[in-house]
């Protein structure tokens, strides 16, 4: 009896965040595995549409959009979500105060939602035409209908609103101790903040703003013809109205972004300065690699004469390359600013 009525006794110990902030790093992952899943199984599907015959052509949507032939058909936007998803899952993992990511999950979740609604309320739609096998015109529209592919894509959408309400109740159910010592560090920093910290946060923010404006203002351009050109942003090459999403493209909005979230979470990892100068000096690899072998597209008409030529429409450096050798250049200064601000830290705490 006097056991129980001593554990009894015992006070109930206040969560510290500790279990809710390790929920809250985890669930991105499974919102990360959710839509890797959706890159196979669709989220909207015409082939199980009434409507959709064996003569009619299958409009599939996926992760990456509408199921393309090749990587000129992906859409952009998509493709910015990947990159904020990469970015989300990386970054919860490299900062210790989560309240600024927890918010911004919760924000990239409500707008994968957000699409989703967006995608099932207006659906893509194909029109089309042909002939059957005895000759006959026949015709119709597919309409895209959602498929498992859709409650993977809303479970993805769920589980980021649900990681960043676990972030913000972790950072909540801090012990006071905990928050007394951050508030103090904190003010520490405060106090000897130097020209060098101020650089290492704020300069990716000037770096991604820089490849925000090069969404609009092209890296490479040349519209030779009314019907076709070619023209690269930021957000790859957009040849006759379609972009083409590379890889590359994924990794420097990835990187670009998170190197912005992390800067602003004021205790990055110590190696975290050298990624960054790392990445910097890569994005002018990228660059040199665009100029020495700009892109091109190849353009077919005919002669008022009837007689059929062709041609090599060549991109030209235009505005957007400053603007890449800007971010590429402030990602440089962060990150050696960083390096600097933490030799500065480690004097003065010496």
């Amino acid at each position: 009896m006097s056991a129980r009525k001593t554990a009894k006794s015992r006070p109930r110990q206040r969560p510290d965040g500790r279990k809710a902030r390790i929920v809250a790093r985890l669930l991105p992952i499974l919102a990360l595995c959710a839509w890797v899943v959706t890159l196979w199984v669709p989220v909207l599907d015409s082939s199980l549409n009434s409507l959709h015959t064996k003569e009619s052509t299958r409009i599939v949507v996926t992760s990456l959009g509408d199921v393309p032939r090749d990587l000129s058909d992906l859409d952009p936007k998509f493709v910015i979500i990947w990159s904020c998803l990469l970015a989300c899952v990386i970054s919860a993992w490299l900062v210790d105060r989560l309240r600024i990511w927890a918010w911004a999950t919760v924000c990239l979740g409500v707008a994968v939602l957000a699409l989703l609604i967006n995608l099932m309320a207006e659906p893509p739609t194909l029109m089309w035409d042909g002939q059957d096998s005895s000759g006959r015109w026949i015709g119709g529209m597919e309409v895209a209908s959602p498929v498992w592919g859709a409650a993977l894509w809303a479970v993805g959408g769920l589980a980021l609103i649900a990681a960043g309400i676990c972030g913000l109740i972790g950072e909540r159910q801090r012990s006071s101790e905990r928050i007394r010592q951050d508030a103090h560090s904190r003010l520490v920093a405060r106090q000897h903040r130097t020209l060098a910290d101020g650089a290492a946060r704020l300069l990716p923010l000037m770096s991604l703003a820089s490849w925000i404006v090069m969404i609009w203002v092209p890296i490479m351009d040349n519209q030779a013809t009314d019907e076709e050109g070619v023209t690269l942003t930021s957000l790859g090459l957009n040849t006759t109205g379609l972009v083409d999403m590379s890889p590359g493209v994924l990794f420097a909005w990835t990187f670009v972004i998170l190197s912005a979230a992390v800067g602003l979470s004021m205790d990055p990892p110590t190696w975290w300065s050298a990624i960054v100068v790392a990445f910097g000096v890569s994005l002018y690899f990228m660059l040199y690699g665009i100029l020495a072998y700009p892109p091109t597209v190849r353009w077919r008409g005919e002669t008022a004469s009837g007689e059929s030529i062709s041609a090599n429409i060549v991109g030209f450096p235009a505005a957007g390359v400053s603007f890449w050798a800007l971010g590429s250049i402030t990602l440089i200064v962060a990150g050696i600013s960083g390096l600097i601000a933490q030799r500065q830290r480690r004097r003065l705490f010496r």
